[in-house]
């Protein structure tokens, strides 16, 4: 049967590329010349150019080193001749060719067709894309591309980061294939500066991976004032706004309860600061936007005041005294007697504001003192009380209670007397007055509590009015 051995004819790659320990599929196509009857069965064979068969319908014939590692994955009907061999070895490197016999037909060596294997003990350089700079918040797409020659068992693809991938693969050329893996995420501050990182692995155990930096642009944030906890009173304090953010604040503003203040650069500097100096917060800006801090309400450090109201009042038996002490830090409060000091009735704190009471039964007559002390200094303030007083009862049998006795006329001087330069009322009124034209204070100055006085008077068994005057 006379026969056209140019219309035999068989395309494979001269080389293809494959991994070690992975699949490899040889792509393969033939012709032959067509005769007149169809022809009913083929047998495929694949030879090294050693002449030993890789690849043979029967098993037996196929030489050990590829026994249970090539199987015909093409379909010889549909002129199809490809060869997969799996696991890939090393000496897999051919040349190989292909055999078709035809039965009732003829057979034919493609021996003129032959492909190379070109084995490489790690996989290719893998491709990673994602957008140089990506902003908080906005979803992002990255794509990881490698490629591979084994499209029955394609790498695996997996991300560092959670989001929604999609896959995608393609036939290239040569008996290559590409897997594409798009990721869809949405980046975080904590992304800022950290890698995405995408792993291929192999069947066969390879592995390849590729990360890039994630440079997230994010608005200020954890923005914060900072400065010293506690500062004197009167003196200048520095203090800075201090944020979080990409690209870095280019601006600032400072504010309090009234509105901004004339200051836009990331530190403020407070002259002489005050008790009532208001609380301040900041807000950083940058490009991408901006970010308030929490109020900042410094504590503000001064020597007791003993203020108005302090006093001393009488009853039927008893003399009661209050002393109202207002200093920061809160200091200690105690009476004494010229002989030594006296335990106090009832303490209460509200604040920086200490009320400290004495009740005392009448029958003596002595000077008692409200002796106040902090940190930053002391006070004293004098009460005289007398030892015969006697209350009687006006018309109508009302009781007379509660007579204030009031302090000493010259709390200035004792306070001068201590050992602590602290400062004068008179010097801490002056500063009050300044406060009024400070623009980081407020105007709620410090409500002096004013004692009560009974308007009636005291009368004795003698018949004569007894008025208890300041000494």
């Amino acid at each position: 049967m006379g026969v056209d051995a140019s219309s035999w004819t068989a395309e494979v790659p001269s080389s293809v590329s494959g991994l070690q320990g992975s699949c490899i599929v040889i792509p393969c196509s033939f012709n032959y010349p067509e005769p007149d009857e169809k022809p009913s069965e083929f047998t495929g064979i694949w030879f090294k150019d050693t002449n030993d068969v890789i690849y043979h319908p029967d098993s037996s014939k196929v030489f050990k080193d590829y026994k249970g590692r090539t199987k015909l994955v093409g379909d010889l009907r549909q002129k199809n001749c490809s060869l997969r061999i799996d696991p890939l070895h090393r000496s897999d490197k051919g040349p190989f060719y292909f055999r078709i016999e035809i039965e009732d037909h003829d057979k034919y060596s493609y021996k003129r067709n032959t492909v190379s294997i070109a084995v490489s003990s790690s996989p290719d350089p893998p491709s990673l894309s994602v957008r140089e700079e990506v902003k908080v918040g906005e979803e992002v797409s990255a794509s990881y591309s490698v490629s591979h020659s084994c499209p029955s068992d394609p790498p695996l693809l997996t991300w560092s980061h959670s989001g929604t991938p999609s896959v995608q693969s393609q036939q290239l050329t040569n008996g290559q294939w590409e897997v594409t893996s798009s990721l869809t995420f949405t980046p975080s501050i904590t992304d800022h500066n950290k890698s995405l990182v995408c792993t291929a692995a192999y069947m066969g155990g390879n592995t390849v991976k590729m990360s890039k930096i994630l440079n997230v642009k994010y608005a200020p944030v954890d923005v914060k004032v900072e400065g010293v906890s506690s500062v004197k009173e009167g003196d200048s304090v520095e203090l800075r706004c201090s944020s979080d953010s990409n690209p870095a604040a280019h601006s600032y503003r400072w504010h309090n309860s009234r509105g901004p203040l004339p200051t836009t650069g990331p530190t403020i500097t407070l002259e002489n600061v005050t008790r009532l100096t208001e609380a301040l917060f900041c807000t950083a800006i940058n490009t991408v936007g901006r970010g308030q801090s929490s109020p900042l309400k410094l504590n503000v450090e001064y020597p007791p005041e003993i203020k108005v109201g302090s006093a001393c009042t009488l009853d039927i038996s008893m003399v009661t005294c209050l002393c109202i002490v207002d200093s920061e830090p809160p200091g200690t409060v105690e009476w004494s007697l010229p002989a030594g000091p006296l335990p106090s009735t009832r303490v209460e704190r509200h604040g920086s504001v200490t009320m400290v009471t004495l009740q005392r039964a009448l029958g003596f007559s002595e000077t008692i003192h409200c002796n106040a002390s902090n940190t930053q200094g002391n006070a004293t303030l004098s009460f005289t009380v007398p030892t015969n007083a006697c209350l009687s009862t006006k018309k109508g049998g009302r009781s007379h209670s509660n007579q204030p006795i009031t302090s000493m006329q010259d709390m200035d001087a004792a306070k001068g007397a201590s050992s602590d330069p602290s400062p004068s009322r008179k010097e801490q009124n002056d500063s009050s007055s300044e406060i009024h034209t400070n623009y980081y204070t407020n105007d709620q100055l410090y409500g002096n509590m004013e004692a009560e006085e009974d308007g009636d008077p005291f009368e004795c068994d003698g018949g004569d009015d007894g008025v208890y005057a300041n000494v």
